[in-house]
């Protein structure tokens, strides 16, 4: 491939390296083993010892970095894939905005490193899997400075919001657990669910796949008045 037929991924809008290095994986996944990807990202020390790490577990090879103007010029070269063989399930037990971000951030890691990612809904979490559902902040606060902090994570840090999370799981392979009852108590039906494939259950079924698990990851838990 020449420096003119050069694939380029510009995701430089955002501070998640595991937001970069999806934007990579989608760009090369018909491009042979070999082929190279220029990458413009923010020239952040953290996020550049990320996308090494990623590099180094998934078989992707990073080979110069170029800063420039507060960004970084990267050309990493895709390399015979690597699969980690770790399990990581994340049990998502709440919708409010500040407890559902970070698991799903860990989530977000462990697929774009080829881990086998389970995501397990109960209780008002189902609400985050509805299409169209706008995960609020809890409490008082909730309806004074959502959209703030939704702007911000949006605007000035690239942090997908948890609908946009939970799509790019389903597009990197994460498989979906779904509590029936919390469906049915939180009113949220088969057709109104943003992703196609998943396993209904409940805390049995959990618990088995904690047990099964290398990694196991958990909102905060609680219970929201349907």
């Amino acid at each position: 491939m020449t420096t003119q037929e050069r694939l380029l991924v510009d995701a430089h809008s955002t501070w998640k390296p595991y937001r970069v290095a999806y934007e990579v994986i989608k760009a090369t996944r018909e491009q042979d083993v070999g082929s190279i990807v220029e990458v413009i990202a923010k020239n952040d020390e953290g996020l550049l010892n990320d996308l090494r790490t990623w590099c180094n577990a998934t078989g992707y090879e990073l080979l110069d970095t170029k800063p420039s103007n507060g960004t970084v010029r990267l050309l990493i070269r895709k390399g015979e894939p690597k699969h980690s063989g770790k399990t990581m399930t994340v049990i998502m037990s709440t919708a409010s905005l500040e407890d559902a971000v970070y698991p799903l951030d860990k989530a977000s890691a462990g697929a774009v490193l080829g881990m086998n990612v389970n995501m397990v809904f109960e209780g008002a979490a189902v609400r985050l899997l509805k299409h169209g559902y706008r995960s609020r902040l809890s409490g008082l606060a909730g309806g004074l400075f959502t959209s703030m902090v939704e702007r911000v994570m949006s605007n000035e840090i690239g942090w997908p919001l948890p609908e946009q999370s939970i799509r790019m799981l389903d597009d990197l392979g994460a498989r979906f657990y779904i509590c029936s009852p919390s469906m049915y108590g939180y009113g949220v039906k088969a057709e109104d669910l943003v992703v196609s494939e998943y396993t209904l259950g409940a805390v049995v079924t959990w618990a088995d796949l904690l047990a099964r698990s290398d990694i196991q990851v958990f909102s905060k838990a609680r219970f929201d008045k349907p």
